[in-house]
């Protein structure tokens, strides 16, 4: 699939929640052998090292797989957020990141209801904007966003957001 932003990507993926250690090495070891491209992470998921020691194992040649990290709650916010997406890279052993989300709309330990969330998300985006500016991240978005937060960041956003990423169990 093409995203709006240009970049392509893989249409099917390894999630790799709840999955670290040996479990996670295998797991994305028999995912690239199966033919997957894509691995979908978070500094929650706390497997990027684990990931990133894998891809380097196996001498995946960079361009052959898409990687999907994502910004964890505490990390909200311009600063946080600028030194999460270097600890991502620097965990999983990359110099860019294909895909970087917003994990959450809100920050950790605030109410939903907390109006500082709106302002926070938007320092994080610009964060976000500047790593892709920078060459970090091929694409920027969201996972978990609502309409409303949705319609907020794009009144506001210098580059939208290429993927609003959701969970789904049909």
């Amino acid at each position: 699939a093409m995203l709006a932003c240009g970049v392509a990507v893989p249409c099917v993926g390894l999630g790799t929640f709840q999955l670290r250690g040996p479990a996670v090495c295998a797991a994305v070891e028999a995912a690239l052998g199966a033919g997957y491209r894509l691995i979908d992470t978070a500094a929650v998921y706390r497997n990027e090292t684990d990931i990133g020691s894998t891809l380097q194992r196996l001498r995946v040649p960079r361009d052959q797989v898409f990687i999907t990290s994502k910004l964890a709650p505490r990390d909200h916010g311009y600063e946080k957020a600028t030194a999460a997406i270097r600890a991502s890279l620097t965990a999983l052993a990359v110099e860019q990141l294909d895909l970087y989300l917003i994990h959450w709309p809100g920050c950790q330990g605030w109410k939903v209801t907390d109006e500082r969330n709106s302002a926070i998300r938007l320092e994080s985006w610009r964060a976000l904007e500047d790593a892709q500016a920078a060459g970090l991240v091929r694409a920027i978005g969201v996972s978990n966003f609502t309409v409303p937060h949705l319609r907020e960041l794009l009144a506001a956003c210098r580059v939208p957001p290429a993927v609003n990423q959701v969970e789904l169990h049909p």
